[in-house]
């Protein structure tokens, strides 16, 4: 079966058309990422310069040879800049047309624009930068879980490299005098594998956009806005998985119960400003002090929670210590002689993975209340929970009690 050349490429150029216009669409529907408009203009200006180079032998050399590939480098210098705006990197706009320049700069020598073969090579090579480039971008931000962005790398790279391959394949078997980019199956290959990139290309930057979105959804989800730390729900699914993990490493899991002191009153003395800059200086406190890489979440309130696998109660109570220190030093500069922000901690250890995490959570908000009820501003720890252990309450506080304490405990 032999391919109609004139045919495939008009379809390339349509395609390329039309997958710029749906990413340009994709950028307006989303503002909050703005490299698919970028892309967008990439591919129609690529579009625009495809549809020049098929009128290689009908138009002049300026229009179908010089201004075409201008358009075509121009276009992938764009692919390469939005890689770098997608990753929040700044955009260098003097090297987004440098290749472009380059060409337009080799074009003006005589010797060159006269040998079709050379002009392959350079083009070759060029476009094979940028791709190369591009790749480079999307692989320097491979710390953000995004799946598209590997196979993106991938295909970049592969087609760097079919690039690269044109170089040999042109100068073993160079294209004859009087012959054009247009004649031979060559050309009906090259047209074919730009198809194939482009919409390949086109769906996975898409796919990233997807992907970054949903996950910016999902981070907003999980995160407290006011502290910067996971909320409630990522809490109890972190604690989850480490309950899991806790079956192989079979670890005591230390659960903290933070709640800060007197914190009504910080409001009603210094303002909810003041009030929300001391929940932001603990949780930052505290996350230096656990470490980044510890379940810590704020659960409501003032009421603030950690999960970490420790050695022994004497370990997890000398970690809890620590963090209530710390942050009397950090957040004296939000209270008075008089009321000083503090906090209090309850402790307790979780040592079998078949203890739900809400019997740990209830040990450790007894132990919690014992040191709101010696004095606040200490740490007071709890036995270790076991499995189907009934947790009672305080035997000399009623429920009533508890409850009216609860809501007014600050």
């Amino acid at each position: 079966m032999q391919l109609d050349i004139q045919t495939l490429s008009v379809v390339t150029v349509f395609v390329t058309a039309l997958l710029g216009a749906l990413l340009v669409f994709a950028g307006l529907q989303n503002r909050t990422v703005r490299a698919p408009m970028m892309w967008g203009a990439a591919y129609i200006i690529c579009a625009i310069g495809l549809a020049l180079l098929t009128t290689q032998g009908a138009a002049p050399d300026w229009l179908s040879v010089n201004l075409a590939n201008a358009l075509v480098l121009l276009g992938s210098g764009l692919v390469w800049a939005g890689a770098r705006l997608f990753d929040r990197r700044p955009v260098r706009p003097g090297l987004i047309g440098a290749a472009a320049g380059l060409w337009v700069i080799a074009c003006e020598v005589p010797a060159f624009a006269a040998d079709i073969n050379l002009r392959v090579v350079l083009a070759s090579t060029l476009l094979a930068i940028l791709a190369a480039a591009t790749a480079d971008e999307f692989w320097r931000g491979r710390g953000e879980p995004l799946m598209s962005r590997w196979p993106t790398v991938c295909v970049l790279y592969a087609s760097a490299a079919a690039q690269l391959a044109r170089i040999p394949a042109t100068l073993l078997s160079p294209i004859l005098q009087g012959e054009t980019l247009m004649s031979g199956i060559s050309f009906a290959l090259l047209a074919f594998g730009t198809l194939l990139f482009t919409v390949v290309l086109a769906f996975l930057l898409l796919n990233m956009t997807k992907e970054r979105s949903e996950l910016k959804h999902k981070i907003a989800a999980t995160i407290d806005p006011l502290s910067g730390v996971p909320n409630r729900r990522a809490f109890l699914d972190g604690a989850s998985r480490l309950l899991l993990q806790q079956k192989g490493d079979k670890e005591p899991l230390a659960v903290f119960l933070f709640d800060l002191d007197r914190f009504k009153a910080v409001n009603d003395q210094f303002g909810h400003a003041t009030g929300d800059m001391v929940l932001q200086t603990f949780a930052a406190t505290a996350t230096k002090t656990l470490g980044e890489g510890v379940l810590f979440a704020r659960i409501g309130g003032e009421e603030f929670t950690a999960m970490l696998p420790v050695g022994d109660m004497g370990e997890a109570v000398a970690i809890a210590d620590r963090v209530r220190r710390k942050f009397m030093k950090d957040a004296a500069a939000h209270g008075t002689d008089d009321l000083r922000p503090s906090v209090s901690i309850g402790v307790t250890l979780g040592c079998d993975p078949q203890t739900p995490i809400s019997e740990l959570l209830a040990r450790a908000d007894h132990a919690l209340y014992r040191a709101k009820a010696n004095g606040r501003n200490r740490v007071e720890a709890a036995e270790p929970v076991v499995a189907g252990e009934e947790v009672p309450l305080q035997p000399s506080t009623s429920v009533h009690e508890r409850r009216s304490w609860r809501r007014a405990r600050a």
